[in-house]
């Protein structure tokens, strides 16, 4: 699992959403799997086995629970919809218990859950997710992190944007931290975690400035 930390403003947000294909990259390359890919489409990275699970949350509020994984199934990448969709309730059993119901009537926590399970329903391989403590209770920060933990135990690479910089660090195996759209500095978490310009850089509140 790799952590990208940073400011607001730093460009996590957007260089998930260039690695997915909603953003075109200006310049330079985006390798997947040793292929080119800059310039896919959303669809097209799906495909190849790239799941993005955006910041917000973004399911469909006025569709069911069910009908929301069904966006995110991409055919044709080794295992069928109902296989997926019961290994979605396993992770996450609140959704099989309300799989009828409209995802407007789900608690944001639960919200959460099911977009990580929507993006799960292309079997992707490298999995990305932007901000998914954001808004929530820390208990329901914990059991999300619990299953994401999880999935990157079951060999799904994960890319994970995240505001809570001690859970950053709890979870990531390396660590990216970016500053105004640049790379500021790069390592092994544990190595990062005691590493001065975290400090002073990415988190100017912590000695009261």
């Amino acid at each position: 699992m790799v952590c990208i930390i940073g400011p607001n403003g730093a460009g996590k947000t957007t260089l998930l959403r260039t690695l997915s294909g909603l953003n075109r990259p200006s310049a330079g390359s985006i390798l997947f799997k040793g292929q080119p890919v800059a310039g896919m489409k959303p669809y097209q990275m799906a495909r190849l086995g790239l799941g993005h699970c955006p910041e917000g949350r973004r399911v469909f509020q006025h569709l069911s629970i069910e009908e929301n994984l069904i966006t995110g199934y991409v055919a044709g990448r080794g295992k069928r919809f109902d296989e997926l969709r019961d290994e979605v309730f396993a992770l996450f059993p609140i959704l099989g218990e309300r799989r009828p119901q409209s995802a407007s009537r789900l608690s944001g926590g639960q919200q959460q859950m099911l977009a990580i399970g929507r993006a799960l329903m292309g079997s992707p391989e490298l999995l990305l997710l932007d901000e998914p403590s954001l808004g929530l209770a820390p208990i329901i920060i914990h059991q999300i992190f619990e299953i994401v933990l999880k999935l990157a135990e079951s060999g799904v690479s994960i890319i994970l944007v995240e505001q809570n910089i001690d859970l950053s660090f709890q979870v990531a195996d390396y660590v990216y931290a970016l500053e105004h759209g640049s790379l500021q500095c790069s390592g092994p978490a544990t190595k990062m975690a005691a590493d001065a310009r975290i400090k002073d850089i990415f988190l100017p509140t912590a000695d009261g400035h």
